[in-house]
């Protein structure tokens, strides 16, 4: 039933959130609940004590099921006989229980006059008093002290005057006398009396004072007053609060109500203890003990006990509530507690749909119900288990906002928020532009345009008109801001809005969150011209700062990649101009950061022409050095010009005369810029003479140590000039050997620290050391030239034997390293060095051709054999091909040829050691044309062959290479006289002889002028050979026309060819047999 107030208020409005003791379920199950506990009351309270039930019933159901709806309509039935006082245990948690009972149900009893009169107490000592209720109230809960103060009376100040005087009037008339002069005289005299008397005088002035100001306060009486008040007694009280009634006080006080009730002839009471499942678990334990204790047994004859509880809370004081134990604990306690338990249903679905109508109805009236059905499917959706309470509590909830909004916003997107409003609070951009919060119920809710504007109205308090833009606009500023699930993406391509609300912001901004506008937007994969002139729009902005360091930043980066060609160039040119300009130069930030630029327009194929901006730019000493250093470390694969060097690429220098002067003022402890002079070595625009005499001048007096030994002789070796290796300035060898014991490379770059040279120089003496662990042999060998000349090194190691040395060398050949080397020294101990230095003779000799130049003053036929003392070397200078083998091989050809046949000749038994002899034997490969020398020597061996003095089988291969070589043409007439020694039987021919000398013969030696001498004296005694037989058939053209030409005196060998073929049925034969003219027939036996 509405009250008055409610029927007079307009809509919308407000419903009550407590009991109304109307059951406005469909079925009035909690009205026919309320009506049997009522009829339980009655028939138990009819009944005598010993038949009766505990007065204690439970009430059990869900929070929100009605429970208190129940206890209110209850008290309705039982209104004519009862009177009902409820307990709020959870508001009272904090109070003492017990006590907090009693005086809230005494004060309660006494207001509403359940309680009036008087009432018995027993009192200390023995007996009873009468009291009445409120203050038996205050003898139970509290107890009180007596305290008796006695006030005793303050002297007057009159009397405190006096003894001033009285004490003070002697010393002052001695100060009188005191300065009385001697003779006295009338003024000083009355002086002294003035004295003595001051203190009275004084008096007498402070209560003349006060007697003027009030006269009836100050008379005589106030100045001739002993005490100023009499002796008073006062009693003080004091009340002590107790901590809490005992549980027989308890029950002796409620037992006095029950009896009071009774006696009077009052409505019986039902005390109702609300939200005991509320409490925490030790709170309830408490009370549920205290109720049990004063009402589950005996109980009181008036006073019934009424719980409302909700089992599943209420087993969370006792365990898990979802632990079966704990829910037969819990059930056990129930049972043990209440006689009766009533259960209060919860709605059912059709109830639940009907109880929302209702409410609805009531807080909007009719005009709401267009809209009813849409909200009411949505609130069972999103709550699919809510109680009357919550329902109340969403219905509220609309109605403020109603209130709030009018008509402005629909009733739907109202319900709607309040439905999902910790959802939309969370992340309320997100949820109102992608819907997400619609889970479950989008298929009846649309986010459309409208929803979406009313939403964002409801979250940020702005009309809908202005809301439109700002769950986007928040979105993107989430985005800038980098919160998390923030994708700048996310609906940049699904809402129309975009580009525009993005305008918005990147205007309305403030400019310190430029960088961030640029991480996020560069994310972004949206293109168009509105989102390229808000970047144009973000470079001015930008460009705006200063840097606050020469770098090229991350945003300045980004930026770039989303600018047009023309906007990328300003950007690229401003911030060149900040980073040359800027104040703290430095040297090495600014090759850094131009170098990242280059990389960066090189890597993003940007048409910027970058070196037209570059400015010359000259600095300090320091900052070149700085700036030196970090392009030494530039990797610079990305560009076509590798041969131009790092530092050359932005036009930065300084003064070559002041940078020779500040590096030589560092030596010799503060110098370590090894690097930057081998980096300018060949720069013509830098020299340091200054340098160079500083660092052999500190070589000279020792100033080298073990910190400065790398940078200094690494330094000497670059500016020394090749011509001066080895170094003109070195340490002896004492100094040498203190260096390397002192030297630590621990944590140091060995080649950096001075290591290798030590290394270097002691090998150069000779001496026996031994490499670190992690050492490097290649490392000594490159700078070994410095320190001592290569050529002398190379003849030293053999009779030094030094196993590091010969390493070392053996690296140097291998590797081909070296300056300074006389051949004409090392080529005699060629063999000797090979084998020391273990490497193969190929190696060596490529190794020497390195030293090329001025060959041929150093080496002549003249010296040729001095220089190559081992005639067996020419068969490497044979077999390799290079400069230096070419010239040796030219010189020893030369020399040769200018050797006398005869001296040759002579030397022919002789032709293994002979060096001439041997030489010719290797060198032949590379003579073109046999030397006349040669020639004749040939000559001569082949007349020793057709003497038989030389077999050509035991013939040297020498002899047989000079001889394979011999030019025919030269030799004609040598020939021409060995066929006439033949003929003329000088010299007699033999098969081996025959198969030599037949193509010499038949090409050079003009047979067949003496064709008749050739076939009787040359042939015919080889013919029954077999190889001799071949070679004429090979050649039988020749021969055929030779045995014709010799006629009759071909007779005897024409029949030992025809008698040879009958034997031999060589095919061959027996054609050239009948190829003859006027063969005779061979007699037969």
């Amino acid at each position: 039933m509405e009250s008055k107030l409610q029927s007079q208020q307009q809509y919308p409005r407000f419903i009550q959130n407590k009991p109304c003791g109307i059951d406005k379920f469909d079925g009035g199950s909690q009205k026919r609940l309320a009506k049997t506990i009522a009829r339980h009351f009655r028939q138990n309270d009819s009944l005598n004590e010993e038949c009766s039930l505990p007065r204690i019933i439970g009430i059990e159901g869900i929070w929100g099921s009605g429970k208190s709806n129940v206890v209110k309509m209850l008290e309705s039935e039982l209104s004519d006989n009862y009177y009902f006082f409820e307990y709020d245990a959870w508001g009272h948690q904090e109070d003492l229980q017990r006590r907090s009972i009693l005086e809230l149900l005494t004060s309660k009893l006494i207001d509403d006059g359940i309680l009036s009169g008087d009432a018995t107490i027993k009192v200390k000592g023995g007996g009873s008093k009468t009291v009445s209720w409120s203050d038996k109230l205050k003898y139970l809960l509290a107890r009180k002290t007596e305290t008796v103060t006695e006030k005793y009376p303050l002297i007057s100040n009159g009397m405190v005057a006096a003894f001033l005087v009285a004490v003070l009037t002697p010393i002052f008339t001695f100060i009188a006398y005191a300065v009385k002069p001697t003779p006295t005289t009338c003024g000083f005299s009355l002086l002294s009396i003035i004295i003595a008397a001051l203190p009275v005088l004084i008096a007498l002035s402070i209560w003349w004072l006060k007697y003027r100001k009030d006269p009836q306060k100050y008379g005589w009486s106030y100045l001739l007053a002993i005490y100023q008040d009499k002796i008073e007694n006062d009693v003080c009280y004091e009340t002590l609060s107790e901590d809490e009634p005992t549980v027989c006080e308890f029950k002796a006080w409620m037992q006095d109500i029950s009896d009071f009730i009774k006696e009077k002839g009052q409505h019986k009471l039902v005390l109702v203890f609300d939200n005991m499942d509320r409490l925490p678990a030790e709170k309830v334990k408490e009370l549920w003990s205290s109720i049990h204790t004063f009402f589950a047994d005996s109980g009181f004859e008036n006073v019934w006990a009424v719980i409302p509880f909700d089992e599943t809370h209420l087993a969370c004081a006792f365990g898990d509530e979802t632990n079966e134990q704990t829910k037969q604990l819990t059930k056990y306690f129930i049972n043990k507690t209440f006689p009766i338990v009533y259960r209060v249903a919860p709605p059912v679905i059709t109830d639940y749909r009907n109880i929302v109508d209702k409410f609805f109805v009531e807080a909007f009236g009719e005009e709401g119900n267009d809209e009813s059905e849409t909200i009411n499917r949505i609130f069972r959706l999103v709550n699919p288990n809510a109680n009357v309470r919550e329902i109340i509590s969403f219905i509220n909830e609309m109605v403020a906002l109603r209130q709030e909004w009018s008509n402005e916003i629909s009733m739907i997107n109202i319900a709607l928020f309040c439905l999902k409003k910790a959802e939309i609070l969370a992340n309320p951009a997100e949820q109102i532009l992608s819907g997400d919060y619609l889970n479950g119920i989008q298929t009846i809710i649309n986010n459309n345009l409208q929803t979406q504007r009313e939403i964002a109205a409801l979250v940020y308090g702005v009309d809908v008109e202005h809301a439109r833009q700002i769950p986007l606009k928040k979105y993107i500023e989430g985005c800038i801001n980098g919160e998390d699930d923030h994708d700048i993406n996310q609906y940049a391509n699904t809402n129309k809005q975009f580009d525009i609300v993005l305008d918005e912001v990147i205007k309305g901004i403030d400019d310190a969150l430029v960088d961030k506008i640029i991480h996020c937007l560069h994310t972004l994969t949206r293109k168009n011209d509105t989102i390229l002139h808000i970047w144009q729009r973000i470079a001015k902005l930008k460009l705006k700062e200063p840097i606050d360091e020469q770098a090229f930043p991350v945003e300045y980066q980004e930026l770039l990649l989303h600018l047009d060609t023309e906007n990328q160039n300003h950007v690229i040119a401003q911030l060149y101009k900040k980073v040359v300009r800027f104040k703290d130069f430095n040297g090495g930030d600014y090759f850094k950061t131009l170098n990242e630029i280059d990389r960066f327009i090189e890597q993003n194929k940007l048409s910027c022409d970058f070196a037209s901006l570059i400015e010359a730019k000259t600095v300090e000493s320091n900052t070149f050095i700085d700036y030196i250093k970090v392009a030494n470390k530039t990797h610079k694969a990305y560009r076509d010009d590798n041969t131009t060097k790092a530092y050359e690429y932005y036009q930065v220098k300084t003064n070559s005369e002041a940078l020779d002067t500040y590096l030589s003022n560092l030596l010799p402890d503060n110098f370590d810029h090894a690097d930057i002079v081998k980096t300018l070595k060949s720069d013509s625009a830098y020299t340091f003479p200054t340098l160079l005499q500083t660092i052999m001048n500190c070589i000279k007096t020792k100033g080298v140590n073990k910190d400065n030994l790398g940078a200094i002789f690494t330094t000497y070796r670059l500016l020394a000039s090749d011509e001066e290796r080895p170094l003109s300035v070195t340490l002896d060898s004492t100094y040498i050997n203190q260096l390397h014991s002192e030297l630590n490379t621990d944590g140091r770059n060995i080649e950096e620290s001075g290591y290798y040279d030590l290394v270097a120089m002691q090998l150069a003496h000779g001496r026996s050391v031994s490499l670190i662990e992690s050492g490097d042999i290649k490392y000594v060998a490159k700078i070994m030239d410095y320190y001592v000349n290569h050529g002398d090194l190379l003849i030293k190691s053999v009779g030094w034997n030094n196993s590091l040395l010969n390493d070392t060398l053996q690296y140097m050949v291998k590797n081909k390293l070296g300056y300074k080397l006389s051949l004409i020294d090392i080529l005699p101990q060629f063999e000797n060095i090979k084998n020391r230095i273990s490497v193969t003779e190929d190696a060596f000799i490529e190794h020497l051709a390195e030293w090329d130049s001025d060959l041929d003053e150093h080496l002549s036929k003249n010296n040729i054999q001095i220089v190559i003392p081992r005639a067996s070397f020419y068969s490497l200078t044979t077999k390799i091909s290079n400069v230096l083998t070419d010239h040796i091989n030219k010189i020893a050809i030369e020399a040769l040829s200018e050797v006398s046949s005869n001296t040759l000749y002579a030397q022919k038994a002789n032709h293994a050691s002979n060096y001439w002899l041997v030489a010719t034997n290797h060198l032949l490969t590379k003579i073109k044309s046999l030397p006349d020398n040669l020639t004749e020597f040939g000559k001569k061996i082949l007349i020793d062959i057709a003497s038989g003095t030389q077999n050509w089988s035991s013939l040297p291969d020498c002899f047989k290479n000079i001889i394979e070589r011999l030019d025919k043409r030269k030799i004609k007439s040598t020939v021409t006289d060995i066929r006439n020694d033949f003929c003329i039987g000088k010299k007699t021919i033999n098969a081996i002889k025959f198969q030599f000398f037949e193509p010499w013969l038949r090409t050079h030696g003009n047979l067949k002028s003496q064709a008749g001498e050739v076939i009787d004296k040359i042939v015919k005694p080889v013919i029954s050979d077999g190889a001799c037989r071949s070679l004429i058939l090979q050649n039988k053209d020749f021969y055929m026309d030779l045995i014709n030409i010799a006629g009759d005196d071909a007779y005897e060998l024409k029949k030992s060819l025809k008698n040879l073929s009958q034997k031999d049925s060589n095919p061959q034969l027996i054609e050239f047999v009948n190829s003859i003219d006027s063969v005779p027939e061979v007699e037969t036996a």
